[in-house]
């Protein structure tokens, strides 16, 4: 089975954020090509998860190598393959500060056309600049997506062309897009690019094996937006969310009852709004924390990618909710199929996480003359010695260069782990009545709400009294210890394929398990 992901917009983005970490605990399907749509390429939100692309990629590549580092098939640590194309981006409009009177080439349109135009976008509108996005006009995007060709030789949709015909030579695919419903860029592209590749599917005559999913956001957030020198401007109001969905609800209904074009839509949406700290337009500014509506909505799609979800010939809509009370907790985190419980694969990231971060990670950085103090010590010589040993040089090479690059993007990844996990619990209850309680991290992570670009900061070191909380890391699973890892690394079966660092990443991971 092949599977494709489109996050469209900031929202999409952030979803696809959440789903690269679920991939990473095991939570994913075997395979995945994962892009992004979003005309304000340089969206906070959309560079931030391309960066984890690109780090998911890089460090699985390194991890699953036969001919070096190997994890074994059977390791959850990084188990789906994810690739992308070079630019994970697609932008719809190409070229500098485009322009929706640009794109329709306004001065060429006939007078009746023209007056057409005229009653459904304001002087403002036809000549904003588009180079940061639809600002939630979603009028304003469902035009320039009409504008644009899906053809073959563009890299974006070429993907979507190998797809259908993988479906056509008779292997499932399965294809799932995910965005908001009030913004511009979510609210426009989603229906739009869902109609163009079920136009491609028809024109292709494909009938059979591929199916098309999909995750609506309904409003989860809003923000304040200050009043001075925003005259003028084009912006996304926050007080006009609900009535845009309200709209879209009702659209959808309509293109639902007349038209299948998904085979499964999953709903979430946030009562109460979570309050973002500040607001930006647009651009690298905009970087927004992650929230747990959106870890829903990747949730959805590893659902829909799952084997055991058996898709139906009848168009099937799902919606999730919590328990009633004001706390949040794992159990109110599905499943993604009978055999991948999230909780556990995302707690086992979790612990590994930390435990590499500050135990292993720290240990296995810098030259053989430094990591040497550890060659006594069992889980050593089991794990790293060994597979780390040349017979050629009669030495250890952990601490070469290419072993180093390893171990040191090993530990950023954990990094941005811990990162995600804390910033999403702090940032989903601010300023709200709400508890959420997947985790205790105010041990080794400090929160700054006001800095939109480092809210969480992981600490540098943890001293022992602070490393010994690790049983309570995990709410609700407090019986694991740090001495229980480092007893469990020493004693728990290497497979056969394992190889190189590949054996003790595996066996670190494996040893986390509640």
């Amino acid at each position: 089975m092949k599977n494709f992901i489109i996050g469209i917009g900031g929202t999409g983005a952030k979803c696809l954020e959440h789903l690269l970490h679920c991939c990473s605990a095991g939570l994913g399907p075997k395979n995945l090509w994962a892009g992004m749509v979003d005309q304000d390429e340089a969206n906070g939100n959309v560079s931030r998860t391309k960066i984890l692309l690109s780090k998911y990629m890089n460090l699985r590549t390194s991890l699953r190598n036969e001919a070096g580092h190997d994890l074994a098939k059977d390791s959850n640590l990084f188990k789906t393959h994810i690739t992308a194309n070079n630019d994970a981006v697609w932008l719809p409009l190409k070229g500098a500060d485009p322009t929706l009177e640009e794109v329709i080439h306004y001065e060429l349109l006939k007078p009746e056309v023209k007056g057409l135009m005229d009653c459904l976008y304001d002087p403002d509108e036809l000549k904003q600049n588009l180079s940061e996005g639809f600002r939630a006009r979603p009028n304003i995007g469902a035009a320039a997506m009409l504008a644009t060709t899906a053809n073959e030789d563009d890299p974006f949709w070429s993907q979507v062309y190998k797809a259908i015909d993988a479906a056509r030579g008779g292997e499932e695919v399965r294809v799932f897009i995910i965005s908001s419903i009030f913004g511009g860029t979510g609210a426009s592209g989603f229906p739009n690019i869902a109609r163009r590749i079920k136009q491609i599917q028809k024109e292709k005559n494909v009938t059979s094996n591929f199916h098309l999913g999909g995750a609506l956001m309904l409003p989860y957030f809003n923000y304040e937006v200050p009043e001075e020198n925003m005259e003028g401007e084009l912006y996304a109001k926050p007080e006009e969310f609900l009535d845009q969905t309200k709209g879209a609800l009702q659209y959808y209904a309509k293109l639902f009852e007349y038209d299948k074009i998904f085979d499964q839509v999953y709903v979430t949406g946030w009562d109460p709004l979570t309050k973002l700290p500040n607001f930006k337009m647009g651009g690298n500014l905009q970087n927004n924390p992650p929230l747990f509506p959106e870890l829903y909505a990747a949730l959805g799609a590893l659902k829909f990618f799952s084997a055991d979800n058996k898709i139906s010939d009848t168009q099937e809509i799902f919606h999730i909710g919590k328990n009633e009370s004001n706390e949040i907790l794992w159990s109110d985190i599905p499943n993604v199929s009978n055999n991948l419980n999230s909780k556990d694969n995302i707690s086992n990231l979790i612990r590994f996480a930390f435990s590499y971060n500050w135990m292993y990670g720290p240990a296995l950085t810098g030259s053989w003359s430094k990591i040497k103090k550890y060659e006594n010590e069992n889980w050593f010589k089991r794990l790293i010695f060994k597979n780390t040993y040349n017979n050629d040089t009669k030495a250890c090479e952990v601490g070469h260069e290419q072993n180093q690059e390893v171990i040191l993007s090993m530990q950023e990844y954990c990094q941005d782990v811990l990162t995600w996990i804390t910033d999403m619990q702090y940032s989903t209850i601010a300023n709200t009545d709400q508890k959420m309680d997947l985790i205790i991290s105010d041990f080794f992570s400090e929160f700054a709400a006001k800095n939109t670009s480092t809210r969480v900061t992981i600490k540098e070191k943890l001293n022992a009294a602070e490393k010994n909380q690790f049983n309570t890391l995990i709410n609700d699973s407090k019986n694991l210890k740090l001495l229980n890892i480092m007893s469990n690394i020493c004693y728990k079966k290497i497979n056969r394929d394992q190889k190189g660092l590949g054996v003790f990443m595996d066996i670190l991971f494996r040893s986390c398990e509640q």
